[in-house]
């Protein structure tokens, strides 16, 4: 308002919420919800996921998955055994930054090895900020994750 941008705030608030609209009707047509696994880095051996209460919770959620590592909360190493227990269908991962990864060094892990995901080689890797960073492209990135779990069904 003070700006002089009313009309243009409006405009992006109406796209915004229609977005989001929009990923509810499609996670409403979503029969089977795949298991997505954010792996936010892969250091020394050490799996470091995003749990219950973390950003990459609410994007799993909003792309109408469900979060394979929701027994933990936040950011976390995840032990080998907690890891073949939540038995991910796709490995989600950033894709520009030091945590990036192929999927020789994802699946090459015994552990990631013995899941659904490593089967099909699922591994989605989206731009860090566009994926957790929670501004007006939400609605976007979580179509975006959702389409490259379901296809454009989903």
């Amino acid at each position: 308002r003070f700006v002089g941008a009313e009309g243009e705030a409006n405009t992006l608030a109406a796209r915004v919420e229609e977005g989001f609209a929009g990923l509810k009707r499609r996670r409403d047509a979503v029969a089977a919800r795949k298991r997505v696994l954010f792996v936010l880095s892969l250091q020394n051996g050490r799996v470091m996921v995003g749990g219950a209460k973390s950003s990459a919770d609410a994007i799993i959620r909003y792309a109408g998955a469900v979060n394979a590592a929701d027994s933990v909360e936040g950011f976390k190493p995840l032990t080998d055994e907690g890891l073949i227990a939540a038995a991910p269908d796709a490995i989600l991962m950033m894709s520009h930054n030091d945590h990036a990864a192929s999927p020789g060094q994802v699946f090459g892990i015994p552990s990631l090895s013995a899941t659904p995901a490593a089967k099909t080689r699922s591994l989605i890797a989206m731009d860090g900020l566009y994926l957790l960073g929670f501004g007006p492209r939400t609605p976007d990135a979580a179509a975006d994750l959702m389409t490259a779990l379901y296809g454009k069904a989903g």
